[in-house]
């Protein structure tokens, strides 16, 4: 488990590599901004391990500054970021006018040349945030260096790693709570609440829990009153961050008793195709490689495949998605230290399927499970 301690030497070690970005990209100031939503901060959380529960926020890291500046609205989550942050909490600043003094931080480090580096303005601010911040900064050249960055901190450190494997055991841990909730005649909401308290008991923060009874891959909550019943067939998904922001997904199919024979199949196809696809997830191939292999090892079991329902997987960590998924970047070359959720979204003739995440680390000999779970585990049964 990580400590505090180890985060902010981490924190300041990747500070020191945005710092050569910076170089690299002639910046000598950078904007970093966010949202308080699951999976929308963690460009700032990166370089702050600070978290935020609404509204916009930023960061302003100047080159050669060991520690950034934190910006946000509400006085309340800035005494909450200053509880968390791994720089020094007099740098957070809230203000009804972050944008005013994120552009006034800004101008403080830009360099003659008037560039300033941006990390994903686009994606995480409104049109008029973008417009005010514009504004602040006319004059300056605003320079993108959003994907050089993602492609920075999709290589997870050690400490990271750790982190994440942390929470590949609080969600293992987790499917076996939903298992002792979900009793014949109980409300799902009950089951899934039980689950969510159990990972918010651990330290997480963000998330949520829901599923497909109907052996289709879409996940959804259920309506408030239905009740698990004798012959339901479960395929249930949580998706949490870590007690230190790291995004993972975990997924099982449940029913009481035996797993009747044609969802067994299925349920069978799918793993067979993550035990396989992430036997050559080494550095260097492609996720068009992953999605096809997918597709055949699922095929193989007399399946009529018909496409994708989701992306066949994507890098995770201090976001859901840190970098390309399979759809929107099917040739991206996976790196050795990546971190991959991996769900493969082959879709089946009627719309069925399975959604099985898993969460594999890459390594040259291939892809390897961050938490204790097994393939076995993909079907758990219920007391009844």
């Amino acid at each position: 488990m990580p400590t505090f301690e180890a985060v902010k030497k981490d924190v300041r070690e990747r500070i020191e590599r945005i710092h050569k970005l910076m170089a690299s990209h002639d910046v000598d100031a950078l904007i970093l901004a966010g949202r308080g939503a699951p999976g929308a901060f963690g460009a700032v959380r990166y370089i702050t391990n600070v978290n935020t529960w609404a509204g916009t926020c930023a960061a302003v890291l100047g080159a050669g500054d060991a520690d950034p500046w934190i910006q946000t609205q509400s006085s309340y989550q800035a005494v909450w970021m200053r509880q968390e942050t791994t720089s020094d909490a007099a740098r957070v600043e809230s203000s009804w006018t972050p944008w005013k003094i994120t552009g006034a931080r800004a101008r403080q480090y830009a360099g003659r040349n008037r560039r300033i580096g941006g990390v994903s303005l686009e994606g995480s601010l409104t049109v008029a945030e973008h417009a005010r911040l514009r504004g602040e900064l006319e004059g300056y050249e605003i320079v993108d260096v959003t994907e050089a960055f993602n492609d920075l901190r999709q290589i997870k450190t050690p400490v990271e790693v750790e982190a994440l494997r942390e929470q590949g055991n609080i969600l293992n841990a987790s499917l076996d709570v939903f298992r002792q909730a979900a009793r014949v005649g109980e409300r799902y909401w009950d089951a899934c609440a039980a689950a969510e308290e159990f990972v918010k008991g651990k330290g997480c923060f963000w998330g949520r829990t829901k599923m497909s009874l109907d052996q289709t891959p879409y996940t959804v909550p259920t309506p408030l009153d239905r009740r698990v019943q004798p012959d339901d067939v479960i395929n249930f998904e949580i998706v949490y961050e870590s007690p230190w922001g790291y995004w993972l997904e975990m997924n099982a199919v449940y029913s009481v008793g035996l797993l009747p024979a044609a969802p067994r199949k299925m349920l069978d196809a799918y793993a067979a195709a993550i035990e396989s696809s992430a036997k050559i997830a080494k550095p260097g191939v492609t996720w068009r490689e992953i999605s096809a292999n997918n597709d055949r090892v699922i095929g193989g079991f007399g399946f009529k495949v018909i496409g994708k329902h989701t992306p066949d997987g994507h890098s995770t960590g201090l976001d859901e998605m840190d970098g390309p998924n399979s759809i929107v970047g099917p040739d991206h070359v996976i790196r050795e230290n990546v971190v991959l959720s991996f769900h493969p979204g082959t879709v089946l003739e009627d719309n069925r399927g399975f959604l099985i995440s898993d969460n594999f680390l890459v390594t040259k000999d291939g892809a390897v499970r961050l938490s204790p779970r097994t393939a076995e585990r993909y079907h758990l049964q219920l007391d009844g």
